[in-house]
This record gives structure tokens, sequence and C-alpha cells, in this order.
């Protein structure tokens, strides 16, 4: 695969070239060293890539069980007398896990079996006393940040330790620039437990040559990796991160 790196940035650069938006030289575009690309995913040579590029995108494609969201008790009005006879007692309940837990997807894209096992062993007994009566809205609310707050007792969320656009210089090229190709690419990046991107995939991009600024750019981003607490001691995880480089404003 690492032999086709070169013939792929060349392409890139063609186009970038026949549509009038040639990148300066003194802006790498390769795939790094150590590094190989299939498309929008990247990854280190040294990956095994086995399960690291995943749809995070909703809790069923994480594997995540839940009930269906979509019940008309959640309306405006709706009680748990209104479920009499046509759906098993403990149904409402499950919903309301299911809206909760759809709430808190942003954590759950970190380590998404670890965060479940947590949300099933801390969260849901809390939400055993729940009120289900009428408009249950401020209850997700409520146990959405109560949930946040248990998890973080066990789990802790990777954060970057580099900033873009500061730690890591962006540029855009004066051709995009003159022509106002700016915007955001998304991003999903795979964290080893040193705190080092080792699987990258663009989500969505907005340009050829700033897509592949951005990827160089994420291969040097350094992380303070997710942590496990359990029993007073913590452990290092691998784990997801996502996020978007910004070239509205980058120089």
């Amino acid at each position: 695969m690492n032999r086709f790196s070169g013939i792929f940035a060349n392409v890139i650069l063609l186009a970038a070239l026949f549509s009038g938006c040639r990148p300066e030289k003194s802006i790498p575009l390769e795939v790094p060293e150590n590094w190989t690309e299939d498309g929008p995913r990247w990854w280190r040579l040294d990956t095994d890539t086995s399960g690291v590029f995943r749809n995070l995108e909703t809790l069923s494609a994480m594997g995540i069980a839940v009930s269906p969201t979509s019940d008309p008790m959640f309306g405006p009005g709706r009680t748990n007398r209104d479920l009499i006879g046509r759906t098993s007692r403990d149904l409402p309940r499950r919903r309301l896990v299911a809206h909760v837990k759809n709430s808190l997807i942003p954590l759950f894209r970190n380590r998404p079996q670890v965060v479940d096992s947590l949300f099933e062993r801390f969260v849901v007994p809390e939400m055993a006393s729940a009120r289900l009566e009428g408009d249950v809205r401020p209850v997700i609310m409520t146990f959405k940040r109560e949930g946040y707050r248990i998890i973080s007792r066990h789990f802790r969320e990777p954060y970057t330790l580099t900033r873009l656009g500061i730690d890591i210089p962006l540029r855009i090229p004066d051709s995009l620039r003159e022509q106002s190709i700016v915007g955001h690419v998304f991003m999903q990046v795979y964290i080893s437990e040193d705190g080092d991107p080792v699987a990258i995939e663009k989500l969505e991009g907005v340009h050829p040559v700033l897509d592949r600024i951005a990827m160089r750019a994420t291969t040097k981003m350094r992380w303070q990796p997710a942590y496990l607490l359990k029993g007073g001691s913590s452990r290092p995880l691998p784990s997801w991160a996502r996020f978007k480089v910004n070239f509205s404003t980058a120089k």
C-alpha cells in the first residue's frame, strides 16, 4: 500500500493544478514517513488496523444495544398510565435509558463498550426512581448531566495537548485563499494509550489539498490518552476522538 502513497499525492497535486488551485511548493502533501493511506484513511505502519476504523455515528453502529427512542409516551401529556395494556411495565424506563444514552453519544464515541458498561452499572440504577409523567425532556437532560458526571468518576476522555493552527501550523495555499476556498475538515482519530494518533479517517472534507494538509497536521498531534479509573488507580486506554480542522482563519 505504501508504494501507492506518492502516486496518490501526485494525482491530488495534478487535480489541484488543472482546477487552477496549485498548492505552494513549501506546503507538503505527501503521507509522512512511517504512515500509509487508503483514500480518506491514513494509519501508522506499525498499527494493527483491525477495528480502528469504526462507524461511530450512532449507538447501533457502535454495537450498543438500545430500545427504539421514538415513543409517543415522550410527547407532552403522556403518562405511564397511557401504556397500560399495550406494553410491558419496564418499557418506559428502557425508553428513557435509550434517550439518555443517545444524548451522550459524543462520550460513547471515545470508547463505546467501556462507556456503555459504566453507564449500565452506575447510571441506570440512578434512573430507577425517575418520574416519567408528562414532558420527560427535563428528566432526560437531568440524567444526561448526571450520567456524564457519574461516568467521569470512572472514565476520562482524551484531550489534545497540541493545538492545530498554534502548536501545529496550518496554512492555506495562496491559490486557494484567493478563491476563498476555506472551511472545516471533519476528522476521526484513533489514539494510542501513549497519546499518539495512529489511525486517522477524514469524515468530511472541503478541498483535496486542504484535506491532505489537515491529515498531515493531525499526524503531528499529541493527546492526553483516555483513562479508566478503578480502585484508586488509573490506566490509559486506546480511544477515539472526533474534531474539525478549521481553515477559515488559518494563515
